[in-house]
């Protein structure tokens, strides 16, 4: 199977996360491209690809505009082939999944795509990489629903096995 995956981060985490998909499916015996959805070329060639995955992080209560664009563009396509979602966000991380699901649901009724499996991970914590106002931005929204993170050092919050299972759920679906 030949599987496309598109990623949008801000910063990096999503990323990881989608090259960490790419590596497990290579690993499963299928081809993959991986591209960043900031940096797609216009003449892209999506009929060659059997399945996608979609991968986007949550800022400001939204996911990445690149992501939702191309995903509202190519919406027919994506909902043609299995397709699946990967958002990841800092509500997935701290209990508030409903808040992560809606998250999701908010950009399934604007691009009309409606992938078969969707997954919701928690992202990251970069202190070491804030400056000033991120850092206090992050204490305040953050830290009140988690006192368990320290702005000493970094935090990953993405379940590895979690979306290990998912894509190999997905895989067996789409194959």
């Amino acid at each position: 199977m030949n599987v496309l995956i598109i990623y949008g981060t801000t910063e990096g985490q999503t990323r990881k996360i989608a090259a960490w998909t790419a590596t497990h499916v290579r690993e499963r015996g299928h081809r993959v491209e991986l591209l960043d959805g900031g940096a797609l070329a216009s003449d892209l060639k999506l009929g060659a690809f059997h399945a996608f995955i979609i991968a986007s992080s949550v800022h400001q209560k939204h996911h990445q505009d690149t992501i939702t664009s191309f995903v509202f563009a190519h919406h027919e396509l994506l909902n043609a082939r299995p397709s699946a979602f990967i958002s990841v966000s800092l509500s997935a991380a701290l209990d508030e999944k409903p808040e992560a699901q809606r998250y999701v649901d908010h950009f399934v009724s604007v691009t009309g795509w409606h992938p078969s499996k969707t997954i919701l991970l928690g992202g990251a914590l970069r202190f070491s990489e804030y400056d000033y106002f991120q850092e206090q931005f992050v204490k305040f929204v953050v830290m009140k629903h988690s006192g368990a993170v320290s702005p000493e050092r970094d935090h990953e919050f993405t379940d590895w096995n979690a979306l290990a299972d998912f894509v190999d759920r997905f895989l067996e679906t789409a194959g």
